[in-house]
């Protein structure tokens, strides 16, 4: 399966709009991560850093220390839009 920066633009959206909780969205990104860790998914290889870094910040997204204000997320989707 092939996994963008536009997947992950696509999934915050969704958070940001209600239609994802915060716990969801966390989940959501710990699966593709472990996805890409076993080659379950393909990344473009130019996307690959930034697709990582974001996975990383929103799968503990859901723990208090972690949490991404709307104005973090909207600058992660810009990020990832750049790549």
């Amino acid at each position: 399966m092939e996994f963008s920066c536009d997947d992950l633009v696509s999934a915050i959206a969704e958070h940001l709009a209600g239609r994802l909780s915060r716990k969801q969205l966390a989940a959501w990104a710990f699966d593709r991560f472990y996805e890409l860790e076993q080659g379950e998914i393909i990344v473009p290889p130019e996307e690959e850093a930034v697709i990582r870094d974001a996975l990383d910040d929103l799968m503990f997204a859901d723990d208090a220390p972690f949490v991404l204000s709307e104005g973090e997320l909207r600058q992660l989707m810009e990020r990832l839009a750049q790549v």
